[in-house]
């Protein structure tokens, strides 16, 4: 196997030609129009080779995206020498992981492959008469976006855009955008650019074998007994192989563990493979393996499997090989059937404390494992258990997956669709056709994950009124994996996004509202820290916000109006702090109370319990996800870690009310003063399989100890604990509490006092709410 990125690769710009969908349908080898090749990197993207060759200014800053249009009215090209030289009866595979978006494949100036898509592998064999060539020119040409298919309007549907356009404020109806399946962000959104990459995003490989090629490799590992570890497992094996003719081979399979000292496994079989492509399967059994478990449960235990191919006797060298990794665990959705969202994990009650991920760059092709690592880490660092893929990114490098895997982080996979309102996705069999494609290839790609625990349609759409996209993408769920729950589309049954709060401009007070089992999207922006600030708006543009902050996605009127209510009432006003810096700071401080706020309003409503068969109750919480982790550009947005890594003070609120065991204080949300009665119940959340016993709650007020008790909490509950009644004295400031037991401080909070979102909650927004939650059903 040859990692293509280790070759050297240039590119370069051709002329515009229109996109047709048959190879060879025109004369689209037009390389050597080229005026000037750079160098140029695989993964990658062409903006990002430009941007490094200095052909383009930084499409980050000012006015950079509008001086880069010109990248999408022309054609790339990218290109390579292949080493090759094979012996006759070898053969050469392709393997391109993502080419966004449309593509063309040519060996030494013959087309092998054209390709719509981003997100589906293509396997391109090199004819025999190529391969056996000392070296070849790899070439993939690349359309400009000005070749994207464009949603084609019926008269009624014109009719019916211009009737509802007033309505449907971010995105035309019937947009352009819903023709395709790249990535949707890069339309552009509300925290993201317009900014329509085109490259090799994703890894390519060259992939040697004799008479029988391997494809794919997939495993399912399933554990027999509810708890015990080791345990015995069952382990499906499927492989496609592509062989020339009919061939007896024996299969052998080493199962090893990868992340960890323990036993392994060598295992044959033989097998009869018809000529061509065909799918086989094997089932065994494994007598002792150890279980993958999510970060808080225990070691996230992996295995390395070997799958390599010998001629029927099984002498001589080795026909074809391929691995992966794979995982021991089992899930269950105890109440799917009925819209419930509790969750099972090896037997095991399990409670999604989850964040929103979004493209670590608009140029992707750029995301490195080490992009990914560092705000994984700091997510599993804040108690963040499962992560959501959001729809309108699509899928990650293998590197996040694998990532996931290792760290015990869960995940919530979304195929590549999001806010499809008052319109609806095109209805043609060529539409159906790619939506088919595009899935399947999101699907094969990662079943391998034991971190992955569900596939949803995408975000913000109607299912009724996508009926045949819908069954399409839950066919395919099926057919290529079958083992993990499908959702339809996210939100759904007992599954919401809380936007009355920002978008509805409502109090903070109103997530207190919140009664749905899955609160899968919630949040406010805030600004990044001034030093981030600096390095994407000029001077000129940083105080006060204006076009810049705009550009940057800044909604000025929404951040003015929660950041008025936190501003800091013991800043110095004869000079105290820089504007900017109190702007700033006034902005996260309100993110960070909204955050804290619901997050704690549904943890203390947590299903409380471990008897699978016993229904949640109405209204029980079981689970969250927090809108949004990362960035994918600077911006002014909804994320707790900004682009450049530096965490909002939400990320530090996060930390608290984010791990397993949670103290919690449920008091009235109003302004408070010296002299006021402060009352409420104090909370103890155990998201942990083993009681709390002999625990001690303490509360100080500022540096005043004003609570002290002793507490013991069940497993994997939820309990009020006790009440506090004091009465404030001048000059007071925060509440901390603390849980501790022994010497161990298992949880700790702060609620800050002087801070109390006094803004209204209209029943035009509310209105308003309701009626972008009706489009969705």
């Amino acid at each position: 196997m040859l990692d293509l990125s280790t070759l050297s690769w240039e590119l370069g710009w051709v002329p515009p030609r229109p996109w047709r969908d048959t190879a060879g349908a025109d004369a689209a080898y037009d390389l050597v129009q080229a005026a000037e090749w750079l160098p140029a990197t695989v993964p990658g993207d062409v903006h990002s080779d430009l941007l490094a060759a200095g052909r383009i200014p930084d499409p980050y800053r000012r006015d950079g995206l509008r001086a880069c249009r010109w990248v999408d009215e022309v054609d790339w090209w990218y290109r390579t020498r292949l080493p090759l030289g094979l012996p006759p009866g070898q053969r050469a595979f392709l393997e391109l992981d993502g080419v966004d978006y449309l593509s063309a494949v040519f060996v030494d100036g013959r087309e092998l492959s054209r390709h719509q898509g981003m997100f589906s592998r293509q396997t391109v064999e090199i004819p025999p008469d190529l391969a056996v060539r000392p070296t070849a020119e790899l070439a993939v040409r690349l359309w400009g976006s000005h070749a994207l298919p464009r949603y084609a309007l019926s008269r009624r549907q014109r009719l019916w855009a211009r009737v509802v356009g007033p309505f449907q404020h971010t995105f035309r109806p019937f947009d352009d955008r819903l023709a395709t399946l790249k990535a949707p962000m890069q339309f552009g959104w509300d925290f993201a650019p317009r900014l329509l990459a085109v490259g090799i995003w994703d890894a390519a490989r060259l992939a040697l074998s004799d008479a029988a090629y391997l494809a794919d490799l997939w495993l399912q590992a399933e554990p027999l007994t509810p708890a015990a570890d080791p345990t015995p497992a069952r382990l499906r094996v499927q492989f496609t192989v592509d062989a020339p003719s009919s061939l007896g081979v024996r299969v052998h399979l080493a199962v090893q563990p990868h992340n960890f000292e323990g036993e392994g496994w060598d295992l044959d079989f033989a097998v009869t493979l018809p000529a061509g492509r065909s799918v086989q399967d094997l089932a065994v059994t494994l007598p002792a393996a150890r279980r993958w478990q999510p970060w808080e449960r225990g070691a996230a235990h992996l295995y390395t499997a070997q799958l390599t191919l010998y001629g029927g006797d099984g002498s001589g060298s080795a026909l074809a090989g391929r691995s992966a990794i794979f995982g021991v665990r089992s899930l269950r959705w105890p109440d799917a059937d009925r819209g419930g969202w509790r969750l099972l994990v090896n037997g095991q009650p399990f409670y999604l404390r989850g964040a929103n991920w979004v493209p670590v760059d608009s140029l992707r092709g750029r995301a490195q494992r080490e992009d990914y690592a560092r705000l994984l880490e700091m997510a599993r660092s804040a108690g963040v258990n499962c992560l959501r893929v959001w729809g309108g990114g699509g899928r990650e490098k293998a590197a996040f997956y694998d990532l996931c895997d290792e760290l015990g982080l869960l995940v919530w996979q979304e195929f590549p669709i999001a806010c499809v309102f008052l319109d609806h996705l095109p209805r043609t069999a060529a539409y159906r056709h790619l939506l088919r494609q595009e899935a399947a290839g999101m699907v094969r790609a990662l079943r391998n994950h034991p971190s992955l625990m569900l596939w949803c349609g995408g975000n913000e759409f109607s299912p009724r009124r996508n009926r045949a996209a819908v069954e399409t993408l839950a066919e395919v769920a099926a057919a290529e994996d079958g083992s993990r729950r499908w959702l339809p589309a996210s939100p759904g049954p007992g599954d919401a996004h809380h936007w009355l709060v920002w978008h509805g401009f409502a109090n903070l007070a109103a997530y207190r509202e919140e009664r749905a089992a899955m609160v899968s999207e919630f949040g406010l922006q805030a600004a990044p820290a001034v030093e981030s600030l600096r390095r994407f708006l000029d001077a000129d543009e940083l105080w006060p916000p204006g076009a810049g902050w705009q550009r940057h996605k800044g909604d000025l009127p929404k951040l003015q109006r929660y950041a008025r209510y936190f501003d800091d009432p013991d800043a110095d006003p004869e000079g105290g702090s820089e504007p900017l810096a109190a702007f700033v700071a006034a902005s996260q401080r309100s993110q960070a109370a909204g955050l804290q706020i619901m997050v704690e309003h549904l943890r203390r409503r947590r299903w409380s319990g471990q008897e699978q068969a016993v229904p949640a109750p109405p209204h029980a919480s079981a689970g969250l996800a927090v809108w949004q982790w990362n960035d994918p550009w600077p911006a002014i947005s909804w994320s707790v870690v900004d682009y450049f890594g530096r965490p909002k003070l939400a990320y530090h609120v996060l930390r608290r009310v984010l791990q397993p065991v949670l103290v919690s204080l449920e008091y009235p949300l109003r302004p408070y003063r010296p002299g006021d009665r402060l009352r409420g119940a104090l909370w103890v959340v155990n998201d942990g399989l083993q009681p709390l016993k002999s625990c001690r709650l303490l509360a100080w007020l500022d540096e005043a100890p004003v609570h002290a008790g002793e507490v013991a909490v069940p497993a994997a509950a939820a309990v009020a604990v006790g009440a506090l009644d004091l009465t404030l004295p001048p000059g007071f400031r925060a509440l901390r509490l603390a849980l501790r037991q022994g010497n161990a401080l298992l949880a700790e909070n702060v609620y800050d006092l002087r801070f109390h979102d006094a803004g209204p909650t209209s029943l035009v927004h509310r209105l308003r709410r309701k009626l972008v939650d009706w489009t969705l059903r």
